[in-house]
């Protein structure tokens, strides 16, 4: 049977959404737990930025106590992102993506009925960063086994955009409840203290949703044929397949030189602070000039953006290549940064007073960074961590480079509030448009380009190299 697939015009961008469209009515399970992963991933990332001023207002926490719940899922994460990969060569892709999706459920009730409490709530945000951590690791991973070669780029990238989603959800329902409750700062006998724990206790009840969908879709997802062929019936074929691979050294170049790119592409794609930007663009805006629901609204409308660019990039990701996107992708993300930090700069030596006139253009240039780390690093690093790593090292592989990417984030959203108290928020965008130089230098001198390429070819390419 057949389908017609209706033209949306007769451009090379309408082309491409016809053939993303028409590659995700033929996988569209897959697409769609992709979808349900990335909505998760986005949801846990994004959620805290309209919930902290209200937790600030109605609680008792300190900035250093806050910038701990924050960097809480980071943390979860951190940890979970080590043992992802052995849990998924152990059990399974299949069962490491239900156990994400049970213990982001899980967390929401844990940090709801807190009740104020420091512990209780640090508890349910390393539990949501643990699911964040498995689903980084196994989802990608799981993708790019069970994807064709040509709709790789595609489903990864749609883990992306339902990503972004995510972060568009969670902003929009940040605003909503706002424009509600009212603002955050307002005195007690404006908005009363009970009204501002439900505003941020609303925000986490309503996020939980997705974690419950992809629980309940997870039962019916199929096992990732790459791993149902490790695990072969065959006595004599996984018998000699792993004395194959006991005499392989993990030593060879052709495992160490692609680990070594992958890992610092992970790494420097959090060195960015992306994930800190995200978390605190309300409270920074609100600092730089942008009072009350406003910097919401700006909230929401860097997280458009990203969803509006992340689009773009999943059209481009097959045609134009990985490399490309990377490549324009950091520049960007440089000029964003130097911007940013020279607003700051400039507020901070007195040569700028807070106003609009800050406010508006800090804005526009989280809007750039935002757009440009779409474009590049959002899409396309599940695709380099997925498909560099040699069959062989993938799964402990990605875990590895996730463990030191979440580090790298912990690190960075925990300590982000100290961190502008001691050095500025000048000092913090500087130093990250240093970091994402160094991206830059990985992906333009030493990053083969993957598009079209299946997994073992990809390989073999290392292999001929070395």
């Amino acid at each position: 049977m057949e389908f017609e697939v209706i033209p949306l015009s007769r451009g090379w961008l309408g082309r491409s959404l016809n053939t993303v469209c028409l590659n995700m009515f033929k996988h569209w399970f897959l697409f769609a737990m992709a979808g349900l992963s990335g909505l998760l991933y986005g949801i846990d990332i994004g959620v805290i930025a309209a919930a902290l001023p209200y937790l600030k207002a109605s609680t008792s926490f300190t900035d250093t106590q806050l910038s701990m719940i924050v960097g809480a899922v980071v943390m979860g994460a951190f940890v979970s992102a080590l043992f992802a990969g052995a849990l998924a060569e152990r059990f399974g892709r299949r069962p490491v993506i239900l156990l994400a999706a049970g213990t982001f459920t899980v967390s929401v009730p844990i940090i709801c009925l807190s009740s104020g409490s420091f512990e209780a709530m640090m508890i349910g945000r390393l539990v949501q960063g643990a699911s964040q951590g498995l689903i980084s690791v196994v989802m990608p991973m799981y993708l790019a086994e069970t994807l064709p070669a040509d709709v790789r780029g595609k489903g990864t990238g749609f883990f992306h955009f339902m990503l972004s989603i995510g972060l568009v959800a969670v902003a929009v329902l940040g605003f909503a409840i706002a424009a509600m409750t009212g603002d955050a700062a307002a005195a007690e006998s404006v908005v009363p203290l009970a009204a501002k724990a439900r505003a941020w206790q609303m925000n986490f009840w309503i996020a939980g949703v997705p974690g419950v969908l992809l629980l309940v879709g997870g039962l019916r997802l199929r096992e990732s044929p790459y791993w149902l062929e490790k695990r072969a019936k065959d006595p004599g074929e996984t018998s000699s397949a792993v004395d194959d691979a006991a005499k392989d050294s993990l030593w060879q170049r052709k495992y160490v030189v692609p680990f070594v790119l992958v890992f610092v592409i992970v790494v420097c794609t959090q060195a960015t602070g992306i994930n800190a930007l995200m978390n605190y663009s309300v409270s920074i805006l609100s600092q730089v000039g942008l009072p009350g629901a406003l910097a919401n609204a700006a909230d929401t409308i860097i997280k458009v953006v990203n969803l509006a660019v992340t689009l773009l990039a999943l059209t481009l990701v097959d045609r134009r290549g990985r490399r490309f996107l990377l490549k324009l992708g950091t520049l960007g993300v440089i000029f964003s940064h130097a911007a940013a930090g020279l607003i700051f700069l400039a507020v901070r030596l007195g040569w700028a007073k807070v106003s609009l006139w800050t406010g508006v253009p800090m804005m526009l240039a989280f809007v750039l960074l935002v757009a440009f780390y779409a474009v590049g690093p959002g899409v396309c690093v599940w695709l380099v961590l997925s498909e560099l790593m040699p069959g062989r090292i993938r799964a402990n592989g990605m875990s590895i480079a996730l463990f030191f990417n979440r580090g790298v984030a912990m690190t960075i959203t925990s300590t982000f509030l100290p961190w502008a108290g001691v050095f500025g928020y000048d000092g913090i965008c500087f130093t990250l448009a240093a970091c994402t130089v160094v991206y830059f230098i990985a992906v333009a001198f030493f990053m083969p380009e993957t598009k079209g390429r299946t997994l073992e070819e990809i390989e073999r390419f290392f292999e001929r190299r070395t």
